[in-house]
């Protein structure tokens, strides 16, 4: 007799390990965003639409908008390339692109009807835009790799009817202060790391003369810019001097007054996230005020350090100093900023025309009013 095997083999899962994979994505070969203040006269229609006032005593209009966030590919109207021209850019070559776009705005009148009746109506108009910017646009390129986005702004009448009211006009001058942003991106091919995708093996086709070369516009290389190696945020104001914070001008140690420090560093890990801003206000009323501030416009060295609980950040810029006479004085800044159980900073401020202002400023103790962070990056290649 033969006894029949209860139950089946297991078969063992098939493993899902992470390998790469190639995608097809949109790559960004360039993103800026800039402000831009844009006045024109635009014309309404010969005929008023039904429903228009006949006397028109106000007009206004607004304008639409996309948040920067969640990044989308919507467009506010059409983005035009009306020319471009090679544009070398420190040595990079780039383009200088002439854009043309029609932002569209609402614009609405009110007043009242022949019969002295409140009246209003609104009407959609296009506001044209023309400008020249800087950017990654390779020959290969048109319209169709541009998306241009209004991603806030206001819109203001600037030609209002007069009191008592006026006939329907045949114009309306309108006055736009956007922040507008423009996108460059193109579809490409990326090998990145992934799992739970298992394709059939390729079957290799034999390259002829027939295909072109297979290649990528080259990517300009002031975009995307690095990663910070740390970013911090600070907010010490009105600390005492010299209790909390020692400052030091022109050689002069200074009795009394307060010290504030505020501002961001590599904010999001980007370098032009960076604002610092600090301020001495002089209180001793029987002696020449030496009040001032500073205001860094940019930074050329980062240094960055962590252990033991501490975490500090050095930057090394240049800025402006104004005095309470009011004279405005380039220097050159050397900020430090130490994360740790008593937070502390030194801020050495120096005029690019030696002689005219030097100051230190040491703090003692401010609290807990400093935060160091390590930025995230890329691993370095491997040769």
């Amino acid at each position: 007799m033969v006894r029949p095997i209860r139950g089946s083999q297991v078969i063992p899962p098939v493993p899902n390990n992470v390998q790469a994979e190639c995608i097809c994505v949109p790559k960004v070969y360039d993103f800026v965003v800039f402000t831009e203040d844009i006045n024109a006269t635009v014309p309404l229609p010969a005929t008023p639409p039904v429903g228009c006032p006949t006397t028109v005593t106000d007009i206004f209009c607004s304008l639409t908008t996309e948040p920067f966030f969640p990044i989308t590919c919507a467009t506010n109207g059409v983005c035009t390339v009306l020319d471009r021209r090679p544009i070398n850019i420190d040595g990079v070559n780039a383009a200088l692109v002439k854009l043309r776009q029609d932002i569209p705005v609402d614009v609405t009148l009110t007043g009242t009807d022949a019969l002295g009746n409140p009246a209003s109506c609104t009407i959609p108009l296009l506001v044209p835009f023309i400008r020249q910017v800087v950017l990654c646009f390779p020959p290969e390129f048109t319209n169709d790799n541009l998306v241009c986005r209004i991603i806030s702004g206001d819109c203001v009448i600037t030609t209002p009817p007069p009191v008592g009211g006026t006939p329907f006009p045949a114009s309306v001058g309108i006055e736009l202060n956007v922040c507008k942003e423009i996108q460059v991106l193109a579809a490409v091919k990326l090998e990145v790391l992934a799992k739970f995708c298992s394709p059939r093996p390729p079957i290799d086709i034999p390259v002829t003369s027939v295909c072109p070369p297979l290649l990528f516009p080259e990517q300009c290389d002031f975009f995307p810019q690095p990663n910070c190696g740390c970013q911090s945020t600070f907010n010490s104001t009105n600390a005492a001097v010299p209790v909390s914070v020692i400052v030091v001008l022109n050689g002069l140690s200074l009795s009394v007054g307060t010290a504030s420090l505020v501002g961001n560093i590599c904010n999001a890990c980007a370098e032009i996230n960076t604002d610092i801003l600090f301020t001495y206000t002089d209180t001793d009323s029987t002696a020449p005020n030496n009040s001032f501030t500073f205001t860094a416009n940019s930074f050329t060295r980062e240094d960055c350090g962590f252990g033991g609980g501490t975490g500090v950040q050095v930057v090394v810029g240049e800025g402006t100093v104004v005095t309470a006479g009011g004279d405005t004085i380039p220097v050159r800044y050397t900020l430090q900023l130490v994360d740790s159980a008593v937070d502390t900073y030194i801020l050495i401020l120096s005029s690019v025309a030696p002689g005219l202002f030097a100051s230190t400023v040491v703090s003692i103790s401010i609290g807990n009013s400093i935060t160091v962070q390590d930025c995230n990056a890329f691993p370095a290649p491997t040769t």
